[in-house]
């Protein structure tokens, strides 16, 4: 259900995708996706330092570097189930004894603030 992966976001105004894209893939990343405002770069959890310093090389401070647990697949939630995920994370998100979550649903920016107001 989960893949553990190096996972760099990158801010698109603040790296050219070529340059990127080309020293990621030679520091060893497995892919680099496009998620709107940002680049996503993908890697084995063995690669990840020497592909955060090759983003780093390029004098670009990523937004997040971590080693992280990616879903292989994900599921579509909107209304009433998204409204009550959200609130769920947020619950286990604030429980003292919970250090980290991992999830693989998507939800909507939409719906994400609309279930924050």
């Amino acid at each position: 259900m989960f893949n553990k992966k190096g996972y760099i976001v990158v801010e698109k105004s603040k790296a050219d995708e070529e340059k990127l894209l080309g020293a990621v893939l030679e520091a060893g990343a497995d892919d680099m996706q496009d998620d709107d405002d940002n680049w996503e770069v993908l890697s084995a959890p063995e690669a990840f330092m020497a592909v955060r310093d090759a983003v780093k090389q390029l004098g670009v401070e990523p937004a997040s570097a971590k080693v992280s647990l990616i879903p292989q697949n994900t599921v579509r939630l909107e209304g009433k189930p998204a409204q009550a995920m959200m609130k769920l994370m947020e619950a286990l998100d604030d429980h003292d004894d919970v250090q980290n979550l991992s999830a693989n649903f998507d939800i909507s920016e939409k719906e994400i603030e609309a279930s924050l107001a």
